[in-house]
């Protein structure tokens, strides 16, 4: 199912703020939001009510309990911006004043937009801004910092409970985690292959909790039975066992 994220304006009117960046915009809580997220299969099953005084672009009504919004499916949008459906805005249903119930007002904001021109009613302004497409990239790139960390903690669990080592590849970049125990220590080493962004490097090894750029060093030659191959680095530290045990607890996998 495609989601329907808000935008900026449609926050602003429902007085809510962006939500962290690691929520996705479309999963923020609001009972409105949450039943926007019907409209792609409401409209494609033909059952979505379209917002028809404002005719220039195809907007959808959106309602539950005394909530109103508008939204759409927006293909103008920069080349790196997937087209995405909109909560473009929202308001309340006002039954005692037909002048300030959410539709008759949007439908007059937009009339007033069109002033000047030929056309009766102009509703660009609703479609998604600047700020909506900069909070899409940053977000994208939030959540791909965080599901990278979840990757390389699982490796490192899964590495602990079989004492072996475990690798994971995925777009022309591959990991390779090994946890060993050794004279009563617990030593860890990260290969990394395909990370060309010293960036994405230190969003591998950030991944390990408690431990800092300091506690790690980069290994010239074969550790722990690693050996760095072409365009591999490999990385080794001392994992202190409550870190090991924090990430153990912490995963899906049920290695406690």
């Amino acid at each position: 199912m495609s989601s329907v994220r808000p935008t900026k304006r449609c926050l602003d009117d429902l007085g809510l703020r962006f939500p962290p960046l690691e929520l996705p915009l479309h999963e923020t809580e609001h009972d409105l939001i949450a039943k926007a997220q019907r409209l792609p299969d409401e409209t494609a099953s033909g059952g979505a009510e379209r917002v028809v005084a404002i005719e220039d672009r195809v907007w959808f009504k959106v309602k539950v309990g005394e909530y109103r919004g508008a939204g759409g499916r927006v293909t103008d949008v920069p080349e790196d911006i997937p087209p995405y459906w909109w909560l473009v805005a929202s308001g309340f249903r006002r039954a005692d004043s037909k002048d300030q119930d959410f539709y008759s007002a949007l439908e007059a904001e937009c009339r007033r937009a069109a002033k000047g021109t030929a056309a009766v009613v102009n509703s660009d302004h609703l479609v998604p801004q600047d700020i909506d497409f900069r909070r899409w990239r940053t977000e994208q790139a939030t959540l791909g910092v965080i599901t990278l960390q979840r990757v390389v903690r699982e490796l490192i669990c899964r590495s602990a409970h079989s004492s072996g080592p475990v690798e994971a590849t995925a777009q022309g970049q591959g990991l390779i985690a090994w946890v060993k125990s050794q004279d009563g220590e617990t030593y860890l080493a990260i290969a990394t292959e395909g990370f060309l962004d010293p960036r994405e490097v230190a969003v591998v090894l950030s991944a390990v909790p408690g431990m800092t750029a300091d506690d790690w060093q980069i290994e010239p030659g074969e550790v722990l039975g690693i050996e760095p191959g072409v365009g591999q680095l490999v990385y080794s530290a001392m994992l202190p066992p409550e870190t090991l045990a924090a990430m153990l607890d912490d995963s899906s996998g049920g290695y406690l």
